[in-house]
């Protein structure tokens, strides 16, 4: 027989009714589906990451020291080569609220900022302000932005007082949105002050606990990585961290890879468990189709030839079903993306992935080969 007329054959059993097959194709739906909806959601995290890289990063590039600040040297370097350098400050304190026995503590990550902060992106505060207003001395105590669950862990409202070390600060507003917030690791809910207001705070002293992180503003056209080797040859010795745009929340990147990760395993394992039913299914359709193979059998067809028969309708369903899990897989992250989206610090954009969903219809093909072959 040829393999047309097996082609031909597998149509008309086809027509005869595939009722068995329904575990077969709900298997890979869901399977195919998981897997194409995990990794478009991943690749649009991925995507908005880069894109967003200066705002995550709080500007182009970022040099950062520790224990101390940027030498005239290190200054003049930065000066030289940005359009703007904002200088920030961050270290672990205790808010302090009353007197004596009954003040309330609790741990804070204090940043320090300066009059140019944030050089990209936007800081959104509670009630809306600009920044320097919140930052801005009234009632004879400089301003400070703090964290919502640090501020209620303390009993805070606007205008309330607070110290740090030994300095009182007026609570101006409440922080809504922190542009660069994923640039590193926090111990404690965020405060903000103007750097300048530290000085008399007396958590500055030499050996106290901090960092110090320069933020720079590129001209076009400059080149990050030529910037990145210029520096640490000049300022190899003397503890420079180097961070620019194009990897501007690591931490976050990371994340994203390895939930992605774990989830790609999830659905795959979904899948291979799925496989069973599909294998069961294929099983159970040949055997109730014993009578038309021997009847083949009986007018001379060859085993290859009802092989092939069997083999195409498998087939055929298995690209239905892969086509729906694509389908859904690619229709529910952008039906969810609102609700993705406002839970993350970046704006997203979910839409097709091609990638993933290729990535999605290899593994449902492979799946669907193993299990109806095994």
């Amino acid at each position: 027989m040829t393999t047309g007329l097996a082609l031909r054959l597998a149509r008309r059993e086809m027509r005869g009714g595939l009722g068995g097959f329904a575990v077969f194709l709900l298997c890979l739906v869901l399977g195919v589906a998981a897997i194409a909806a995990v990794g478009t959601v991943r690749s649009a995290i991925g995507d908005a990451i880069r894109d967003q890289g200066a705002v995550l990063l709080g500007g182009d590039a970022e040099m950062s020291f520790t224990y101390r600040y940027a030498s005239d040297e290190e200054r003049a370097f930065m000066t030289a080569r940005a359009r703007a350098v904002s200088e920030i400050v961050e270290f672990r304190s205790m808010a302090v609220v009353g007197e004596g026995d009954a003040a309330e503590r609790a741990l804070t990550q204090v940043k320090g900022v300066d009059a140019v902060y944030p050089l990209t992106g936007r800081l959104l505060l509670d009630p809306e302000m600009p920044l320097p207003e919140a930052l801005a001395p009234k009632d004879g105590a400089p301003g400070a932005v703090m964290d919502p669950v640090l501020a209620d862990r303390l009993g805070l409202e606007a205008g309330d007082h607070f110290r740090l070390g030994t300095q009182v600060f007026r609570l101006a507003a409440r922080l809504a949105r922190e542009p660069d917030a994923s640039t590193g690791v926090t111990l404690g809910p965020r405060t903000i002050v103007a750097s300048a207001d530290l000085a008399g705070s007396g958590l500055l002293e030499p050996g106290s606990l901090f960092d110090t992180h320069y933020r720079l503003l590129l001209p076009e056209g400059a080149a990050p990585q030529t910037l990145k080797t210029e520096a640490e040859a000049a300022f190899r010795d003397k503890g420079l961290r180097w961070r620019d745009a194009r990897s501007g929340a690591p931490g976050m990147q990371r994340f994203v890879d390895r939930m992605g990760s774990f989830l790609i395993l999830v659905g795959l394992a979904g899948l291979a468990v799925g496989g069973v039913g599909i294998g069961a299914a294929v099983r159970s359709y040949i055997d109730g189709k014993v009578p038309v193979i021997a009847a083949l059998k009986a007018m001379g067809a060859e085993s290859g030839t009802i092989f092939a028969i069997y083999l195409v309708q498998a087939a055929i369903l298995a690209a239905i079903g892969i086509a729906g899990g694509l389908v859904l897989g690619a229709a529910l992250p952008v039906l969810a993306g609102p609700l993705i989206a406002q839970n993350l610090p970046i704006p997203v954009t979910i839409g097709i992935a091609p990638r993933p969903l290729a990535e999605a219809a290899l593994y449902g093909a492979l799946t669907a080969a193993l299990f109806a072959l095994w």
